[in-house]
């Protein structure tokens, strides 16, 4: 995790009725790189049926046009496919899908973390 990421899931900790409106500081070509990395390589692909392989064909090409848009403000989620994954009792539980360039942005290692420690507690009012 970055040393940003840390700083503000410490602050997110620290401060529970801290608000964070803008973590596009955070959202550099680097950071989408190292989530990247960290990123499951063994996932299904998304809607568009593009690997994680295929991807990387381009990798900082695509990077590079991701961190453009979220800069500035036309980066717009994908859809996510949907799938029913079986439990154990019988029943079935839905499974969202993101598509490989969305992974960086959507990941555990990427702004998911944020989400987990800061949404949940109603800090961040716009990511």
């Amino acid at each position: 995790m970055s040393t940003q990421l840390l700083k503000i899931a410490a602050r997110a900790k620290r401060e529970p009725k801290a608000r964070f409106t803008s973590l596009a500081h955070v959202l550099t070509p680097k950071f989408l790189r190292e989530t990247w990395r960290q990123l499951n390589r063994k996932g299904a692909s998304g809607i568009d049926g593009e690997t994680i392989e295929e991807f990387e064909a381009n990798l900082e090409e695509r990077l590079d046009d991701l961190w453009r848009r979220l800069k500035a403000g036309q980066y717009e989620a994908p859809p996510v496919r949907r799938v029913e994954i079986p439990k154990g009792n019988g029943k079935t539980r839905p499974l969202g899908i993101p598509m490989a360039c969305a992974y960086c942005i959507s990941s555990p290692s990427g702004l998911g973390i944020i989400r987990v420690g800061a949404v949940r507690q109603g800090q961040i009012d716009c990511v």
